[in-house]
């Protein structure tokens, strides 16, 4: 197990280096502070991956089931019924546009659509989870 720690930890830092060595080439007005600061912001994500590709394989395997709660359940039904309203909700938005014969902003559209279904899942959750207690 030490060994693939090891491996982990070194992995991280190599790819950390690597990235913060790239991107201090394209910066030559300060590749010192850019190199350190991409290495630094790169070594987290990078020990994540070392671990993944690592120390995750070797270890017990998951429990098939542990998918099987309620909570899940729960979310499942919220995010089926979100889908829906997105789907209602992008048609009313389209057949406003096409009418209008206007065209808004295609990333404020965007924005809102993910809020709204964001929103509609996290309200449809707590509502399941408030009836089934």
């Amino acid at each position: 197990m030490l060994v693939r720690w090891t491996l982990t930890v070194a992995f991280a830092l190599v790819v950390a280096a690597a990235v913060g060595a790239v991107a201090a080439v394209f910066n030559p007005d300060a590749p010192l502070l850019t190199g350190v600061v991409f290495a630094a912001a790169t070594l987290g994500p990078a020990g994540a991956l070392g671990w993944f590709l690592f120390v995750s394989p070797k270890t017990a395997a998951p429990d098939p089931n542990a998918e099987d709660n309620v909570e899940n359940t729960w979310l499942e039904k919220a995010a089926a019924a979100a889908f829906v309203d997105l789907l209602v909700l992008l048609s009313l938005a389209l057949t406003a546009v096409s009418v209008s014969g206007r065209s808004p902003d295609p990333q404020l559209l965007l924005l809102g659509a993910v809020v709204v279904a964001m929103g509609d899942v996290a309200i449809r959750y707590v509502i399941a989870a408030r009836r089934e207690r």
